[in-house]
């Protein structure tokens, strides 16, 4: 029974108050994030101020990977100067900032644009403005840093829990706390409709940056919590020291270079990791893209689609929460956290398998394999990483992690982004065809992943056994 049920004694109050802080930073933070993705969607894809090119989208994807090379080595250069608690308190408050401030310029030089329904150009100190140009910067800059920075600030919420939260803590608790996350973003995608009506898309994307700066006060709450009840995890000099003379004694010369090869090589983990999680959204891009053909393809009505599309997401986000909160927390007390990860590619590659049969796969299969993937996304895949990085180092829980979350994610969904363009474009094959390469990639893609999960459980098992010996 102890097993079973993992509470908090009365001393772990003060741990408790911090998880409790840094959920609801993090539930607040996708609240923000749903808030913002409806306008830098829909503006980016505005007939009078965005884009009307097709390669405008996934040239778009293409630079969220980039851009989150750069967001990591910010990141890096704040956490080593400041720690953890200051690196995730300025870059929440400078992406709060950067919301409201592109809602303004776009609501001022918008109004230029449309005003003319052209080009409008003003002298400015001896040079020329043109509004339409700046607005379309602002949108692709928009588009760009909200996607990068969704998974950026995630990790570092995650990373503070991996820290305070012991493994055998983590596989009661992980679940419940995305689950808040879960219906916070449920709720407030819920309301993006009722909010777009009364204050409009810049309206909507300067309060999403509002909330998510209120985001940051929860965070900073949760570290302040940490280091007053001295919780080991946030002497973060001292911890930095321990790890470093233990790990990388040789690579005093190269500190700046944390979470780099060196980082990999020595966490095997890390490096399957990061394999998996590439082969993992490249299958996640292929069945979106596929959703996007499909939905297309059988439903013309531009209103309806979009109302079909959003009952989908609706679902996975219904079917996530509940997830998280009911079944996971069993699942992880009574099954191997390896059969977890095996069963994320096997039950993709069975739904792909499915769609062979026939000449073209129903919408409904293609709809359920849709929501299958992004339901895993959403719930289990989200635990079980946790629950591997909790039982790693400082330097692996917070470098390693944001490498594999934001370079790896975004490597392969910026891949594959490029690969489909050019088959979709370039290629210029019938729907049919197409239809019938993405059900190949998909199988091909599935497969794969499952080769490499089973490479990753070998080293989890491995690790598990050392750590029993020892």
């Amino acid at each position: 029974m102890d097993k079973m049920l993992i509470r908090f004694k009365i001393h772990d109050h003060p741990k408790l108050q911090a998880v409790t802080y840094m959920s609801l930073c993090m539930a607040i933070h996708f609240a923000g994030h749903e808030f913002a993705r409806a306008p830098s969607s829909s503006l980016f894809t505005s007939k009078q101020l965005g884009f009307q090119s097709p390669s405008a989208l996934p040239l778009a994807v293409g630079f969220v990977s980039p851009f989150s090379v750069i967001l990591l080595n910010a990141f890096k250069s704040m956490l080593e100067k400041y720690g953890p608690r200051r690196a995730l308190s300025q870059s929440t408050l400078f992406y709060s900032m950067f919301l409201i401030s592109v809602a303004i310029l776009i609501k001022h030089w918008g109004n230029q644009v449309l005003q003319e329904n052209s080009h409008m150009h003003m002298m400015l100190g001896g040079t020329i403005c043109d509004f339409k140009g700046l607005v379309k910067t602002l949108l692709f800059s928009l588009f760009v840093y909200q996607s990068a920075n969704v998974q950026f600030l995630y990790t570092q919420h995650w990373s503070f829990l991996g820290s305070i939260l012991t493994p055998q803590e983590g596989k009661v608790w992980f679940a419940p706390i995305a689950g808040v996350g879960s219906i916070a973003s449920t709720l407030a995608a819920a309301n993006v409709s009722q909010l777009v009506e009364r204050i409009g898309l810049l309206g909507l994307l300067g309060f999403a940056g509002l909330v998510i700066g209120a985001s940051s006060l929860f965070g900073d709450a949760a570290y302040r919590v940490a280091r007053e009840s001295g919780f080991e995890s946030f002497h973060h000099e001292k911890k930095k020291e321990e790890d470093s003379k233990e790990v990388v004694k040789e690579d005093k010369m190269s500190r700046e270079n944390i979470g780099s090869v060196n980082l990999f090589r020595r966490v095997p983990i890390l490096r399957a990791m990061f394999i998996e999680v590439i082969l993992s959204q490249c299958l996640s891009s292929v069945l979106n893209f596929q959703f996007m053909v499909k939905v297309k393809e059988a439903i013309v009505n531009d209103e309806d689609r979009a109302s079909w599309t959003g009952k989908c997401y609706a679902w996975i986000n219904g079917i996530s929460g509940f997830m998280q909160f009911f079944v996971l927390p069993i699942c992880t007390q009574k099954i191997r956290l390896s059969w977890l990860w095996i069963a994320m590619p096997l039950a993709m590659l069975c739904l792909t398998s499915m769609q062979m049969y026939g000449k073209q796969p129903s919408l409904k299969l293609v709809g359920i394999t849709f929501l299958s993937m992004k339901t895993i996304e959403y719930s289990i895949r989200g635990q079980v990483s946790e629950m591997v990085f909790a039982s790693l180092d400082y330097e692996s829980r917070f470098i390693g992690k944001q490498k594999i979350n934001l370079f790896a994610n975004r490597l392969g969904k910026s891949a594959m982004a490029v690969s489909l363009f050019l088959l979709a474009t370039y290629l210029d094959k019938e729907d049919s065809e197409l239809s019938q390469i993405l059900v190949l990639g998909s199988n091909l893609i599935a497969f794969v992943w499952l080769l490499s999960t089973i490479q990753l459980t070998k080293f989890i098992e491995d690790r598990k056994e050392n750590s029993n010996t020892k």
